[in-house]
């Protein structure tokens, strides 16, 4: 089991209302916050490659509104609980795949995430999806 996970963190249905740049912009400013908070090794607009399959992706060479970030397994409740809070109102979903079974997890508290924390503790990709205030 490695000890960094690769996280897919996706906001494109929680800013529809955002133009493509302004959009990119926000992506870019939460990978700068994610990464001068140490949450996470690395951040970056995803590239269409870095999603996982069935997932939307448009005709650029990076994904606005879509990023990939590195993530060390002990800073994986902190990042978790940083975008719960950074988004917070919003529901959040947390989607994985483990010996060939996809799960999807929807949370919106510190409670939902601990139980979908405690399912994905050995995995090696994550999705995370920010949504509309429901």
């Amino acid at each position: 089991m490695a000890d960094t996970l690769t996280i897919v963190i996706d906001l494109t249905e929680a800013e529809t209302d955002l133009a493509p740049e302004a959009l990119e912009s926000r992506s870019l400013e939460l990978a700068d916050e994610l990464q001068s908070g140490d949450l996470v090794d690395s951040a970056r607009l995803a590239r269409e490659s870095d999603l996982p399959e069935g997932a939307k992706s448009g005709l650029l060479a990076f994904i606005g509104g879509v990023l990939t970030a590195e993530v060390n397994r002990e800073n994986l409740q902190k990042a978790v609980d940083f975008l719960g809070n950074r988004f917070y109102g919003r529901t959040l979903t947390l989607q994985y795949e483990a010996d060939g079974l996809k799960t999807t997890l929807e949370y919106k508290n510190a409670e939902d995430l601990k139980v979908a924390l405690a399912a994905v503790q050995k995995l090696e990709t994550i999705r995370i999806q920010v949504k509309e205030k429901s």
